[in-house]
């Protein structure tokens, strides 16, 4: 059974972003336990996720001029996180399973983590989702097939923490509500 942290808001007791084989099917609510599929993909810093919709039509008019109606063209929805750890997992997901090599530790170093990253690099498509909570009420964003189109600058810097922000594309995202008022 999951239980939630109501002082941080920030999922169940696993973290609130997981990724997933694609076409994996999200929960059927918000606070159902998570199939054992779905892999925490790391912790997302306290700025939050943000989704964005970007869809463009083709108007289509009748010979007095006025729309019709509105037949998709192109576009798709994006939810972009910040996530702020450096992990295998983490690394996996953002450049590719493809692309992470891992070397185990040995008496000369430690677990060793190398990603291949150019231009080129490109990732699987994923089932993503991200759990949170607003007071009592858990939400949930998920996508059963996504893709990281893009991950932003990337600053190394004393003092701060390493974010890699992901922008995850998918032309069909799933966001549900539950307000926790069972009966």
């Amino acid at each position: 059974m999951s239980t939630y942290d109501v002082n941080l808001g920030i999922g169940n007791e696993l973290g609130m972003a997981y990724h997933a084989p694609a076409d994996t099917p999200l929960p059927a609510y918000p606070g159902e336990e998570l199939a054992a599929a779905w892999k925490e993909i790391g912790a997302v810093s306290e700025d939050g996720i943000s989704y964005g919709m970007n869809h463009s039509f083709d108007t289509l008019r009748n010979w007095a001029k006025q729309i019709e109606r509105l037949i998709a063209a192109d576009g798709d929805a994006t939810v972009t996180a910040p996530f702020i750890d450096t992990t295998e997992e983490t690394l996996k997901t953002l450049f590719g399973e493809d692309n992470v090599t891992v070397t185990a530790a040995t008496a000369d170093h430690g677990k060793l983590i190398s990603v291949e990253i150019g231009p080129d690099t490109q990732t699987d498509a994923e089932a993503f989702l991200f759990l949170m909570k607003d007071g009592d009420d858990m939400i949930m964003i998920g996508t059963t097939r996504g893709f990281v189109t893009e991950v932003a600058d990337i600053d190394f810097a004393p003092n701060d923490a390493i974010t890699w922000e992901a922008t995850i594309s998918s032309k069909s995202w799933t966001v549900m509500k539950d307000n926790g008022q069972t009966v």
